[in-house]
């Protein structure tokens, strides 16, 4: 029960549409920052939001298996970013999904989007390594295939994370794009990641239409270049021709480049680590990415904030290792 009156103004311009205006008393304040209410902390703390749609999976590799999905991953680096970190998903009603919504709590994740499903079972995807390269099988049907609407959505955000592969069903396309209608957001971010043919010329154009920060690798350029009919200088012509304010574009070991509507470029090298494994390497880049840009605004150094994790993250087993002071201590000193 809130104890005093608060005054709530939803701004309309979109790049400030997370800052409510507010008036309440100082008991009050205690009161909200004590609940379960993790849009009101994020709006009373200043925090910055993130939304996530999509899968969550666990990563099966021949010994063991790592709680995963390309959205729930960049949620985790949101999250321990300092933003205010929620997914929206589905999992189903066995071992599995019981173990992913205690992990994700632990992770500091909002698991009150997460629907939990009795008809089918928690996604997973069988990893086959070659060399230090990733290959998915997916199962199907899974708990992330029917994600339904959630109950409550902030009416604001400052980033909404979306990709291709939770989209290979109805059920959950429709899912986002209600989500994407009815949330106002800072930035709409489209991950693009592709894995097997879970992808159409529809999806990813409307995908395009909706984003305003696209990100794909250098394999994924070339693909979507010929899916929609694109020659030339295909960045400059992603971004004139869907309106996008950026593109960042992952270059393995040649490293990242961020291209923005402002005709800038910048490029951030990786530095030369000892890689254990790439899975989740992208993702931690996202998640670094994000963070950074709405600390900062800065893209120069969201790029190069971006990178470092993900230098960082190849040299662990799994794509959600826990930070060491080092990198904790770089993204303190830049925030």
């Amino acid at each position: 029960m809130l104890h005093a009156a608060v005054r709530f103004r939803p701004c309309r311009e979109r790049l400030q549409c997370r800052a409510y205006e507010f008036s309440l008393c100082a008991d009050s304040l205690s009161h909200i920052l004590s609940s379960r209410n993790a849009a009101m902390r994020a709006i009373i703390c200043g925090m910055k939001r993130f939304i996530a749609f999509g899968e969550i999976l666990f990563d099966c590799f021949n010994d063991h298996s790592v709680l995963g999905g390309a959205p729930l991953n960049v949620a985790y680096h949101a999250a321990s970013l300092g933003m205010d970190s929620m997914i929206i998903s589905a999992v189903g009603d066995d071992e599995l999904g019981h173990i992913a919504i205690e992990s994700i709590k632990e992770k500091r994740i909002d698991t009150s989007s997460i629907a939990i499903l009795g008809d089918v079972p928690t996604g997973r995807a069988d990893i086959t390594m070659n060399g230090k390269d990733a290959d998915y099988e997916f199962n199907c049907p899974a708990a992330w295939d029917e994600i339904p609407y959630p109950e409550h959505l902030p009416e604001c955000t400052d980033v909404i994370y979306f990709g291709t592969l939770a989209q290979r069903s109805r059920k959950s396309r429709k899912t986002l794009k209600e989500v994407l209608s009815s949330v106002k957001a800072g930035h709409v971010f489209f991950d693009v990641n592709i894995r097997k043919d879970f992808y159409t010329r529809e999806i990813i154009e409307e995908g395009l239409g909706a984003a305003t920060i696209l990100k794909m690798n250098e394999d994924e350029l070339p693909l979507i270049s010929s899916l929609l009919g694109i020659g030339g200088n295909s960045i400059e012509r992603l971004i004139s021709g869907y309106s996008l304010e950026m593109i960042l574009l992952t270059e393995g070991k040649k490293g990242t480049t961020l291209y923005s509507s402002d005709g800038s470029v910048l490029h951030q090298d990786t530095r030369n680590v000892a890689i254990v494994d790439t899975v989740g390497a992208g993702d931690s880049l996202s998640g670094g990415f994000i963070a950074a840009l709405v600390s900062t605004g800065d893209k120069k150094e969201a790029v190069r904030l971006g990178s470092m994790l993900a230098d960082f993250v190849v040299t662990r087993r799994g794509g959600t290792p826990e930070y060491t002071k080092e990198v904790e201590e770089a993204f303190r000193l830049s925030f």
